[in-house]
């Protein structure tokens, strides 16, 4: 795929597309520079194209406004601002075409507004019935930003007890105003902000320019005398000339960063650990300004990292120890973090300087934390597990062994996750977790054909169910072996009946995820028993991954297929766009039904009625 001239990919690992404009000749004195590039937030080529053309044809209108005079005094950090405005606004409208939130659905509507009305009934009950339990949570969250302040939480002082009360008031509102944003009741955050100052008595904000003002900046050029301010929650960077502005602290940028990491709906543990991560980096060699951090900066970091325990805050040993006073006793080396964990941690902040590098390059020249070694090291460790061979799948699958384990011994409560799970791992190369949340309605019928429907669907932090990444919702179609032979369909459309909003309702869900059970069952004590764990290979549940990949392959399947059977990224360039809408029927026939392992299925059938 040749590239669209305005634009180009960006530098691992994100390879997102990035727009590039050369500046004219006489234009260069005025802009200071040869080209302006900024960042398309956007991996797919074909919103990137439509982006990118925009923001060409916007440039030119810049350069023609200058040439006549009228924007004699603009500068290139201006000209970025308004484009990087312009990606948020086609992005946005992009989201709402493709996924038809702007249309009104007043089903959906109502749901929302029962939903949010459920919530503050059920925080309102939680105050009353179990108001200790309740404030207890609500002083910890209290705790935690008044440490962010180096402030030291005192639970007997009036002041602390009216943060407490003032904290209780603020998640009340916020339901009320979540049920007004829905409702579409014309309300800007500035009458948010009015109600908490009233409420309160307080002048929380300045009162420069209003939501609404600053709304009409984002979609109008400004006048030449005017530079751009853009706000977060924690920073405001005023952009007058290039490179003039110093970039912020790291522990002011921090608050933003996790809220995009929520936004983009990253798991809470990992948004938990990204924060430890952060706070821990300020501990270590101290709060700076982002542009300041050095290699020497890094260097102290990891060595310091490696010198650490592990699970700090819980070992009694070193929980009320600070982190100098652990670093000047010789901690054992069988107390301190793994190797892995180590590079895990260090991981984060490179994370963090990857972003600030991609789309703030005046702020960050190069990422000093990331390592040559992470550079060239392009295969996770968890990818490096074996696949199953057909003598292994005989083995797992063999009849003899299979169903008395499952169905016969008596420590087994859960039987048929434990039958129907392994094999639909061999049959559809679905993730572990994907199955194990498998829901009822998401066993359908598309053109004929049975498919398992994998989509993310819920608030943040209490998903019904979750994906790795954008490629991973698809439908995968269900193998003939599970709808005519084992009757899987039948025992979906059964636990519907009896009213199951889950296939597999007997797994609990523990620490955020349903494959706990299913893994130690599998994992450590099936594949133990049969010999296929014995210490010399490394196989599990993620095995049958790659034993999909590899039989279909030696098929002679299109590698595309593969991967969005399996919700990967396309390794080719183009696979995500062109691969996105696929047909059932279609990946039933090229890829699905090839999947023969040479097994009698009709000997693994059970009466599961």
């Amino acid at each position: 795929m040749k590239n669209y001239p305005h634009m180009f990919r960006s530098r691992k690992p994100y390879q997102t597309f990035m727009f590039r404009c050369i500046i004219p000749k006489d234009l260069k004195c005025v802009l200071g520079q040869n080209e302006i590039r900024v960042s398309l937030n956007n991996s797919l080529y074909s919103h990137s194209k439509i982006i990118s053309s925009n923001l060409y044809n916007l440039c030119q209108l810049f350069f023609r406004e200058v040439r006549r005079g009228s924007m004699q005094n603009i500068t290139l950090e201006d000209v970025k601002h308004i484009l990087r405005v312009e990606v948020r606004k086609s992005l946005l409208h992009i989201r709402h075409y493709r996924y038809g939130t702007n249309v009104y659905n007043e089903e959906k509507l109502n749901e929302s507004i029962s939903r949010i009305d459920i919530e503050e009934q059920k925080l309102r009950e939680r105050l009353e019935n179990d108001f200790r339990g309740t404030i207890d949570l609500i002083e910890k969250e209290v705790d935690k930003i008044l440490i962010t302040q180096n402030l030291q939480p005192d639970k007997k002082n009036v002041e602390y007890k009216g943060l407490v009360s003032r904290w209780i008031e603020l998640k009340l509102l916020r339901q009320d105003w979540k049920r007004d944003l829905i409702n579409e009741s014309g309300k800007t955050d500035n009458d948010f902000q009015n109600q908490i100052e009233e409420k309160w008595k307080l002048g929380l904000w300045e009162r420069g320019e209003s939501v609404t003002d600053q709304h009409k900046i984002e979609n109008d050029i400004p006048k030449p005398t005017q530079p751009y301010v853009t706000k977060s929650n924690s920073i405001e960077v005023k952009y007058n000339s290039v490179g003039s502005s110093p970039s912020p602290l790291f522990s002011k940028v921090i608050p933003e960063f996790l809220e995009r990491m929520k936004t983009n709906k990253r798991r809470t543990g990992t948004i938990g650990a990204s924060k430890d991560a952060f706070n821990q980096l300020i501990e270590i060699v101290g709060d700076k300004q982002i542009s300041d951090y050095t290699s020497a900066d890094a260097r102290d970091y990891r060595n310091s990292l490696s010198k650490l325990p592990a699970n700090r805050k819980k070992n009694a040993k070193y929980r009320d120890k600070t982190l100098n006073e652990i670093l000047s006793i010789n901690v054992p080396i069988n107390d301190r973090i793994s190797p892995t964990t180590q590079k895990h941690i260090n991981s984060k902040i490179s994370c963090f300087f990857n972003y600030y590098l991609d789309e703030y390059p005046d702020y960050v020249g190069t990422n000093v934390f990331r390592k040559k070694s992470q550079q060239s090291s392009s295969v996770k460790l968890k990818d490096k597990r074996e696949n199953f061979t057909d003598d292994d799948l005989h083995l797992i699958f063999n009849p003899t062994t299979y169903i008395p384990y499952i169905f016969e011994n008596p420590l087994s409560k859960i039987k048929y996750p434990y039958y129907f799970i392994p094999i639909l791992g061999v049959f559809t190369g679905a993730r572990f977790e994907e199955l194990c949340m498998m829901r009822t309605k998401d066993i359908l019928k598309i053109n004929d054909i049975w498919v398992y429907r994998i989509r993310e669907e819920g608030e943040y932090g209490e998903e019904e169910t979750k994906v790795k990444n954008p490629y991973s919702e698809r439908d995968v179609p269900i193998h003939s072996v599970l709808v005519d032979i084992l009757g899987f369909v039948k025992y979906v459309m059964q636990m519907k009946k009896l009213g199951h909003e889950r296939v597999f309702h007997e797994l609990s869900k523990i620490g955020g995820r349903f494959q706990h059970n299913v893994g130690k069952f599998f994992n450590e004590r099936y594949l133990k028993k049969i010999g296929l764990k014995d210490g010399s290979r490394k196989v599990s549940f993620h095995s049958f991954r790659h034993s999909v990949e590899t039989h279909l392959t030696n098929q002679n399947v299109n590698p595309r297929f593969i991967d969005y059977l399996q919700g990967h990224s396309s390794q080719d360039t183009g696979g995500n766009i062109y691969m996105k809408g696929i047909k059932p029927d279609v990946l039933l026939k090229e890829c699905v039904s090839k999947m023969d392992w040479g097994i009698d299925w009709e000997k693994l059938k059970v009466n599961w009625k």
